[in-house]
């Protein structure tokens, strides 16, 4: 027997409510379930904060993903939310699941969405797009990702600084995310690139406490903070 319920993967973009999708808002406004991912049980979700102006009595139920490396642990905590969300689909009910960013790009719903297709081939699935924190932030540096011919790479600084100066060297334009708990290192290797006037900084892009520096070269101090990426590349609009 099908699953009754249709299920939405939607990113909500990085972190202001005007830059929700009008597709998205218009779907969160109907469903009559949404899930909201956290680490641990009863944490404030900035997902869950985006979406609060388009939110007139839906039911809001938390998914606790486990923050652990074991591949195992991981698979079995994304089959137990699978299963949480399918029970909600099998009663009737359209549902959706909150991501930051683009629901396509770094996503904790591409997990889970493999999970639940593997439990449940045939259930509805539509994914919405959302914003992502580098196009927001260009867009707030007056910044071309790229243009022309040139080529962009979007890359985890956490990948290592060996495969970073390889990426630097190879395109004109790059994004590094997750450069918080690297950014040193990732300083020492543009500077070393000469590739610090060239690179632009944003911390926590469309939530309070934003910060923005567009060229590092000239950086007094750069903050550390989770939600943080840096554009490298000549980018300046017109």
């Amino acid at each position: 027997m099908p699953v009754k319920g249709k299920f939405y993967g939607i990113g909500v973009g990085p972190g202001s409510p005007d830059l929700l999708t009008l597709k998205a808002a218009d779907v969160l406004r109907k469903v009559p379930v949404i899930f909201v991912p956290v680490r641990v049980q009863g944490e404030v979700s900035r997902a869950q904060e985006i979406i609060s102006p388009f939110l007139d009595g839906q039911e809001i139920r938390e998914l606790v993903f486990p923050m652990t490396r074991d591949s195992k642990d991981l698979e079995e905590g994304w089959k137990q939310a699978a299963e949480g969300v399918l029970s909600t689909l099998n009663e009737g009910q359209d549902a959706a699941f909150i991501t930051l960013g683009d629901s396509v790009l770094y996503s904790t719903y591409s997990y889970l969405m493999d999970a639940l297709l593997k439990l449940e081939p045939d259930l509805a699935v539509e994914t919405i797009s959302g914003i992502t924190s580098f196009s927001a932030a260009a867009a707030l540096f007056n910044r071309a990702l790229t243009s022309g011919q040139e080529a962009l790479a979007v890359v985890p600084a956490t990948r290592g600084m060996e495969y970073l100066k390889v990426v630097l060297a190879a395109f004109e334009n790059v994004v590094l995310m997750k450069v918080g708990s690297v950014l040193d290192d990732v300083l020492d290797l543009l500077k070393d690139l000469g590739r610090l006037e060239d690179a632009a900084f944003i911390s926590r892009c469309g939530m309070s406490g934003q910060v923005m520096l567009d060229n590092l070269a000239s950086a007094q101090e750069v903050p550390r903070d989770y939600f943080s990426l840096i554009l490298v590349g000549k980018g300046k609009v017109g």
